[in-house]
């Protein structure tokens, strides 16, 4: 019934190997039975090899409390630079044990490994059960990062991180010149992929941010990467023209690179509600050019279970595809870089088209290396990326996200082989259709799938499939973006259902003119939203950059009432409705809306009408206003799969009718007037 302490016997075990000779004969033989005659526990045993160090070398990892101060273990008094840091052996005439450090950290990488449907937050259903019967679908990985804390040696491996010499790997004879360009399996290789794992563990996350200052060291890798960009990005992409040892190691210090990402994308962005978590570290969570094909290449490598080969390189394991998709998800919270990716050559078409994928395969059930938490991650990711490729010739003006990117692709045209494909317009309502209406979707994922198909008629659909593959590389290859024939089957197989709503079509100052939300002073529709999230103190207006984004928080925040009463809101159209009533002085959803610029009635009323909250208590019979505006909704081929939905003709194409606060058109059956479901 003793507890096995197989942590802390690591820890001890590297702790003892990672110092030089001459520590080791300064702090003199450890004793490895109490006074009593008692054995020595591993836990007493690392604690004694603690004191020894504080007592004899003036060495302390951490105060009295437990707390760490630094991520680098420091001299008694001493400032924290690299004179001061204790000296460290992994390599070399002065390391006593240097094969033992390598595999205690080889150890502790794999102990520290998530497995393939490990939760990605603590308020998912899987986080919540972590008991005995769950340990087989949770593995080791919690268990093991708290362990590490507790043992008090991650101080350790945050000091190897910050070694400099390149210690060991596979190939005894490689030397890196590159700092972090790291080999597979040496001491530094081994510690960053034990901390990207735990950065993966949700419960340990403050604590690696808050207390033990992660983030600083993971960031010292990404801005080595920043500074040797254009180099690695030749080298990740196959376009070097650099010798074959400096591709190496370059090829290795893009996987580093690779790594931190998705630790520090854990670290920060883990909790996407907290907004002042990624503002305190500024442009660390922005990626940089080399990344992004990192991103999409590992993405492609996870969903079809394979190594990639060669210096950098992985095997099909060593990732799971869940965690890529929650990194990718975090990564796009910000949103830099969704600019970043959409601009960039076909990255983003290509990252769009695995999102799908991945989707589709979850709802396929071929394998467990999907669940509703992953598919969950792909589509939001999506959902945060369409904006980026809205269609100018759809829309009637151009992207408002960054002229770079301008024409950006949403997905090719059509997916599958030559007489079998199928539009991807057509796909992507299939999958997403399916998905909504699948058991066990979260709130979350369902308003993201709800919202890419209220717009899915003004992205951007150009190219062929083909063209995603790149030039000179076999991997990624057609087929890595392509849908398979079983795939396209399984899509054209849903069966026919009504389509309730239809997507309105954005109108330019929605994205890019500040809009000021002030709430109504008493009345009822005041009362009817004080549930919305960010409504302001002390009568002060909240300043949103859009009505966008306003619209997306009053939406997001009545999310629940939407799908207890199976509709739901078009963020588009009740952002339309907020510029309709900032340029005049009506009320809307509560509240009253102005231009921040401080213009009234400067631009014509352009956008769709919308009823107030007191026109939907009290109807009215008033004739429809003819400048209301709407969306044509999207009609496929007649053998496309939206063209096979049963939608109601009666009313439903007519341009007078209004819309309802939640985006819906008022006309029988859908609702009723000036009403709503």
């Amino acid at each position: 019934g003793q507890q096995v302490q197989l942590v802390e016997s690591l820890g001890y075990a590297l702790l003892l190997a990672s110092l030089t000779t001459e520590q080791l004969s300064t702090i003199g033989p450890i004793p490895l039975t109490s006074p009593e005659g008692i054995q020595n526990s591993p836990r007493a045993l690392l604690s004694l090899l603690f004191s020894l160090l504080e007592g004899k070398l003036g060495i302390r990892y951490w105060k009295k409390t437990g707390i760490v101060t630094s991520p680098i273990l420091e001299s008694d008094g001493q400032n924290n630079n690299d004179t001061s840091i204790m000296p460290l052996s992994l390599d070399g005439d002065d390391c006593t044990f240097p094969e033992t450090s390598r595999w205690c950290l080889g150890a502790l990488k794999n102990l520290t490994r998530p497995t393939s449907l490990f939760p990605s937050s603590i308020g998912t259903a899987t986080a919540k059960n972590n008991d005995d019967k769950d340990e087989e679908h949770h593995g080791s990985a919690h268990v093991a990062a708290r362990q590490i804390l507790d043992a008090g040696i991650l101080p350790l491996l945050l000091r190897i991180l910050k070694n400099k010499e390149s210690s060991k790997g596979d190939n005894q004879n490689y030397t890196s010149s590159t700092l972090y360009g790291w080999e597979a399996n040496s001491a530094q290789d081994a510690a960053l992929y034990a901390l990207m794992h735990m950065s993966s563990v949700p419960e340990v996350r403050v604590a690696l941010r808050e207390d033990y200052g992660c983030v600083e060291v993971l960031a010292s890798i990404l801005n080595y990467g920043r500074i040797v960009g254009d180099r690695l990005s030749k080298a990740v992409t196959g376009t070097s023209t650099a010798g074959e040892e400096e591709d190496m190691e370059l090829a290795h210090s893009s996987l580093q690179c690779l790594k931190a990402r998705l630790a520090i994308s854990y670290l920060i962005l883990g909790t996407e509600h907290d907004n002042t978590t990624p503002s305190k570290y500024g442009s660390v969570t922005i990626l940089a050019d080399h990344e992004v094909h990192s991103i999409v290449e590992l993405l492609s490598h996870c969903l079809q279970g394979r190594a990639k080969e060669g210096p950098g390189g992985y095997s099909a394991v060593t990732f799971t595809l869940k965690g890529v998709l929650y990194a990718i998800r975090c990564i796009l919270y910000e949103p830099k870089n969704r600019e970043l990716i959409s601009s960039k050559a076909k990255n983003g078409t290509r990252l769009n088209a695995l999102l799908l994928k991945s989707v589709a395969r979850s709802l396929l059930d071929v394998d467990n290396i999907m669940d509703s938490e992953a598919a969950e991650h792909a589509v939001v990711s999506m959902h945060r990326m369409s904006l980026y490729n809205l269609d100018e010739a759809e829309i009637g003006f151009a992207s408002p996200f960054g002229k770079d990117c301008v024409g950006g692709v949403f997905l090719p045209d059509a997916f599958g082989d030559d007489g079998k494909n199928m539009q991807a317009k057509d796909v992507v309502a299939g999958v997403l259709t399916s998905y909504i209406k699948k058991d066990g979707i979260s709130l979350r994922g369902r308003h993201a799938a709800h919202q890419l198909l209220f717009r899915v008629n003004y992205l951007r659909f150009h190219g062929f499939v083909e063209s995603l593959s790149y030039s000179g590389k076999p991997l990624p290859s057609k087929s890595d973006f392509d849908m398979d024939e079983k795939m396209l089957v399984a899509i054209r197989g849903i069966p026919e259902e009504e389509l309730c709503v239809n997507g309105a079509k954005p109108r330019e100052y929605i994205f890019n003119r500040a809009v000021a939300r002030n709430e109504k002073e008493g009345g009822v529709g005041s009362k009817i939203f004080s549930s919305v999230e960010g409504g302001p103190v002390g009568g002060g207006p909240n300043i949103f950059s859009s009505t966008y984004l306003a619209a997306e928080e009053l939406v997001w925040a009545n999310v629940t009432a939407q799908n207890q009463n199976g509709y739901a809101q078009d963020t588009i159209a009740v952002a339309n409705n907020i510029a309709y009533y900032a340029d005049g002085l009506d009320v809307y959803y509560g509240y009253t809306w102005k231009w921040e610029d401080g213009w009234g009635d400067t631009i014509e009323r352009i956008y769709s009408a919308a009823a107030t909250v007191d026109e939907m208590l009290v109807p009215e019979d008033d004739d429809e206003n003819d400048e209301t505006q709407h969306s044509e909704p999207y009609s496929p081929p007649r053998k496309g799969f939206l063209g096979r939905l049963n939608i109601p003709n009666h009313g439903i194409l007519d341009d007078n009718e209004p819309f309802s606060i939640f985006g819906l058109r008022c006309v029988a059956p859908i609702c009723g007037k000036r009403g709503v479901l």
